[in-house]
């Protein structure tokens, strides 16, 4: 199999809220990440943004392993969630809901991923849910190079070995949390036509024949090939995988759907307490 080849280069933003919030958010247009609308790695502390409606796609919370506390996640349709270290929630926002995310623990740190993942348009009606899936849950793999992976979500599928995680997702799409020490190895096969790109979470890693530090972040030519990487540092980094919707994708605020109408359908939804209240 031929190599996979760096694509492009993801802008990588820095955020800040107060003293209680900061974050890395990779921002490109919807084609460069499609199936995913936005990721965040966030350092949270206190609570911030407080009840928000979501509407037409996935609110994911990916917890890393080295989080000092949890949130807790509550939201309109009943849901009440203790997402610890490790773990992960995923809301399907679909019709609408509203959700909170609160560390469980203020002053100490919540340390994770926040993913916006697009629904299909045939999706973007359903009704809200929320999926969780405990640490202990998740299929890790170790590779023969030495990199030990994690599946927050999705499959891993090498051509060896398929792990598939726990819960079956609205979305085609996975994230794997790839931790390797000086020398290790990673590798793994992206398939042609699908979207694939990385976040280095901490370290600096080599692929491609370029090295990438702490926040930097690839996206995967489409042609795909056999993504190899190796750390030069202990190293920590999210693999992103996905098959495209390749649909229109139409943003307001907290909604994304596919045309301006179903926009105005959502926030007069929201306004009008349909998503519910918290």
């Amino acid at each position: 199999m031929h190599t996979a080849r760096i694509a492009q280069h993801l802008n990588v933003q820095s955020m800040k809220h107060g003293t209680g919030f900061r974050a890395l958010g990779i921002r490109a247009d919807s084609a460069a990440l499609d199936p995913y609308l936005m990721v965040d790695h966030y350092w949270m502390s206190q609570p911030i943004f407080g009840a928000h409606p979501h509407a037409g796609f996935s609110a994911v919370t990916y917890m890393f392993d080295d989080a000092e506390t949890g949130f807790h996640n509550r939201d309109s349709r009943g849901d009440s969630s203790l997402i610890r270290a490790g773990d992960l929630h995923w809301t399907a926002a679909g019709a609408g809901v509203v959700h909170d995310e609160v560390p469980v623990e203020l002053g100490k740190t919540a340390h994770g991923l926040q993913l916006f993942v697009n629904l299909a348009a045939a999706k973007k009606h359903m009704a809200p849910a929320a999926i969780h899936v405990e640490r202990e849950r998740m299929p890790v793999v170790r590779q023969a190079g030495g990199a030990n992976v994690k599946v927050a979500f999705g499959a891993y599928d090498d051509g060896v070995q398929r792990h598939d995680a726990v819960v079956e997702l609205p979305t085609q799409a996975s994230l794997l949390d790839v931790r390797m020490g000086p020398g290790q190895s990673f590798a793994y096969p992206i398939r042609p036509g699908s979207t694939a790109f990385l976040l280095v979470i901490k370290g600096t890693i080599r692929i491609d024949g370029q090295d990438l530090h702490e926040a930097k972040s690839v996206g995967i030519d489409r042609a795909g090939g056999e993504l190899r990487i190796t750390a030069a540092t202990d190293a920590q980094l999210a693999l992103f995988l996905g098959q495209p919707l390749n649909e229109p994708v139409v943003r307001q605020g907290p909604f994304a759907m596919t045309t301006q109408a179903d926009i105005a359908r959502a926030v007069a939804d929201f306004q009008a307490g349909r998503m519910g209240r918290l």
